[in-house]
């Protein structure tokens, strides 16, 4: 059916929209509908806007919101009512109550533009409005939907961020190719000075020893034998010349090194000798060395080169670093771009091979896989296809050798454990991340024991590469018995290995197992329990780093994974009190370690480290990533959480807080957090009544009706944090 907007005088002529799905009212009444939640037609006379009735034509698409400004009147409503939580529906179908709403839409039923609307919120409006493109699902099911209510009652008081770059105000003066990343100043190049040959070395040393953990296309000793070269008259040129020749030293060789010191400066050494957070002046010279390097490449002549793919590779890694993940991704398109120009991904065009030194084939290896790594993960932060397509790469991985055992001649093998094998391993994971990301369960439902079969091979992927690792980097020994760049690849390894068994497993997080649990009990049991135990081990491995100030502001890998076991706690618990699936300590699986992991996922535990994780992640990303919506999405659903007021085993309709309070967790976390005056200060008292707009939830109330929820949600909630404007 159809049902057309007739434009009035005041308001520009609308287009006609197709409505898929009319509300129970209105097909009872047989009338035209808007197709949006609340409708037009039940806004006007007052009626209860439900889609309960059973939908027959295809997919049920939950109906979408009539407009983010509308949350917000609603919302303010609600708290000049003070309307206490306990009053709001959770009910599980969509549902809507016209006299909670009736002050934000208009006598047609078209979401109000009141002149009483503060110029922030006009604002906040007009840019959600605009982002409303074809290819992004916005119904009240979509998780960007969903940001978009939960941000309006969660303020952004981060005392140390940066001002918010998508600000309509500043937005409109940024390159398209930059919006919405950090904003961050041009530094004055004019007092741009290469560092002396001491600092130019210990910053080499610091970049391969510890900030290139597993994305190392360098050469060492090339780049240390290029330094020598640069500083043998002296120190280089300072201030803006770029001439292309300088001695030995090309254009671009010039730009690597500057992009080496641009990401070693963003760690310096503290008293004890530990790696810690640059500080202001550290960060603002990184920038410049970055800056140098950027404006060289950008007036690069002549044709492509190796060198070429590795500075730009290089500029993709620092710009993640420094949160700049859209640029970042632009950045990595004209690399690849460069690698196919040169065919350095395919082996059938390079078959002159053997011309080449061993160490320029290594570094060709090495770009190419690491590019294809990078991809995969930048292709779920920002919800986007992936660049690299497994049947155009067919060139072979590096050589596991250490560079010192790689010369121009000749490749020995290490007589130590191999710096290189964490790069292949990543690779060889991303590989199995970018199948399971093919399969049909991943973005629509199969039937339960293909859902099964498929879940079990991809898990069985990983363990085979767990099983092929080298014991430094497969947890047998104790990280604090490693070199520190060990220890880095191993929680690098080992956070990988986690997210991919949370990416394979986390669907099965969306089903309703209280309306249907097949005779594949057993094996959902099994893959609930590794998909929590991995959400699990992560949050508990990033509050360590906390604990021990090693959570750094440049580490986007490891925050970005953080997010989504953090989502996936969340969710799990938010299901458990929605009666969709069972407590996993209630379950008992067909083997012992399933039934121990089951017991070890008790709910008052994985809210109390969530919450503290949750917390630590909230500092990482305040100065360097504020454009992230990490902590807001997070606190969406920690309020959401607490709402519902999930019970205790043994005391049932007492508030989480109250039983995590009585078990001795939840007073020092959430007191500590609390405290903090860089984080939303929602946390102090989470047993007082949350009012809130009954619809703020809806992404988990209403996902699609009685069916299970959509599985659209996970990508959609990768994506959230960095492409979700304001």
């Amino acid at each position: 059916m159809q049902a057309e907007m007739q434009p009035s005088d005041e308001r520009p002529a609308r287009k006609m929209r197709k409505v898929t799905r009319a509300c129970d009212t209105c097909k009872t009444k047989k009338k035209a509908c808007t197709g949006t939640l609340p409708c037009g037609p039940c806004v006007r006379r007052q009626d209860s806007c439900t889609y309960n009735a059973t939908y027959n034509r295809g997919v049920a698409v939950s109906p979408p919101p009539s407009s983010p400004r509308a949350y917000y009147t609603s919302y303010q409503g609600a708290l000049s009512d003070t309307v206490q939580v306990d009053q709001v529906s959770v009910e599980s179908s969509v549902h809507y109550t016209p006299q909670e709403h009736a002050q934000s839409v208009d006598c047609d039923g078209v979401p109000s533009t009141a002149n009483s609307t503060s110029p922030e919120i006009r604002s906040h409006g007009s840019i959600a409005e605009s982002t409303e493109v074809a290819d992004r699902y916005w119904g009240p099911t979509s998780a960007h939907s969903f940001l978009g209510r939960a941000a309006l009652g969660i303020p952004a008081s981060h005392v140390n961020a940066v001002d918010n770059p998508n600000d309509a105000s500043v937005g409109s003066t940024k390159s398209i190719f930059h919006f919405g990343d950090r904003a961050v100043p041009e530094p004055p190049l004019s007092k741009f000075q290469w560092p002396s040959l001491e600092t130019a070395e210990s910053l080499v040393h610091t970049y391969f020893e510890f900030a290139s953990p597993t994305y190392r296309i360098l050469h060492q000793q090339t780049v240390e034998r290029i330094v020598q070269r640069l500083y043998q008259s002296g120190r280089p040129e300072n201030g803006d010349s770029n001439s292309w020749e300088e001695g030995e030293v090309t254009g671009t060789s010039r730009a690597i090194i500057l992009l080496v010191f641009s990401t070693a400066t963003l760690f310096k050494m503290d008293g004890k000798g530990r790696m810690t957070d640059a500080d202001e002046i550290g960060r603002e010279t990184s920038e410049q060395y970055f800056s140098k390097a950027d404006r060289i490449l950008s007036q690069e002549p002549g044709a492509p080169s190796l060198e070429s793919v590795q500075a730009r590779l290089l500029m993709v890694l620092y710009l993640l670093c420094s949160s700049r993940t859209h640029r970042a991704w632009f950045t990595l398109g004209t690399t690849i771009q460069l690698i196919m120009i040169l065919g350095l991904h395919s082996r059938r065009r390079n078959k002159d091979v053997g011309r080449l030194s061993l160490i320029r084939r290594e570094c060709q290896r090495r770009v190419v896989w690491c590019s294809y790594t990078v991809d995969k993960y930048l292709s779920f932060m920002l919800g986007s296809p992936r660049l690299w397509h497994d049947e155009d790469l067919d060139e072979e991985l590096p050589a596991r050798a250490n560079d010192e055992d790689v010369t121009e001649g000749s490749i020995n093998p290490p007589v130590r454990d191999c710096v290189l094998d964490a790069e292949v391993f990543h690779a060889l994971l991303a590989r199995i991340l970018s199948r399971a990301a093919k399969k049909p369960y991943v973005v629509a439902g199969i039937v339960d024991r293909e859902e099964i079969k498929t879940i079990h091979t991809l898990c069985g992927s990983v363990e085979e590469w767990q099983a092929g690792l080298p014991p430094f980097l497969s947890g047998l020994i104790h990280p604090s018995s490693l070199v520190p760049l060990f220890r880095r690849q191993l929680t690098v390894l080992q956070l990988a290995r986690y997210h991919a068994l949370m990416f394979i497993t986390r669907p099965l997080l969306l089903r309703n197992y209280a309306q249907i649990w097949t005779d594949c009990e057993t094996s959902y049991v099994k893959y609930l329990c590794v998909c929590l135990t991995s959400a699990k081990q992560t949050v508990e491995m990033i509050t360590s780093f906390a604990r021990e100030n090693q959570l750094f502001s440049a580490f986007w890998y490891s925050q970005y994974i953080a997010f989504n076991a953090l989502s996936i706690i969340y969710i799990y618990l938010i299901q458990v009190q929605r009666n969709r699936i069972s407590p996993l300590r209630q379950r008992r699986g067909s083997t012992e370690n399933s039934m121990k992991s089951a017991t070890e996922l008790d709910e008052s535990t994985l809210y109390a480290i969530a919450e503290t994780a949750q917390y630590d992640l909230a500092q990482a990303t305040t100065r360097n990533a504020p454009s992230w919506k990490y902590s807001t999405i997070l606190e969406g659903l920690r309020r959401e959480l607490e709402r519902l007021r999930i019970p205790s085993a043994q005391t049932p309709n007492v508030s989480l807080h109250e039983s995590l309070a009585g078990a001795g967790l939840g007073n020092p976390t959430i007191s500590t957090i609390s405290s903090q005056p860089s984080v939303p200060n929602h946390t102090s008292n989470l047993s007082a009544p949350f009012i809130i707009d009954p619809q703020t939830i809806s992404l988990f109330d209403n996902f699609t009706l009685e069916n299970d929820l959509i599985l659209d949600l996970w990508p959609q909630l990768d994506s959230m944090p960095i492409t979700f404007p304001g």
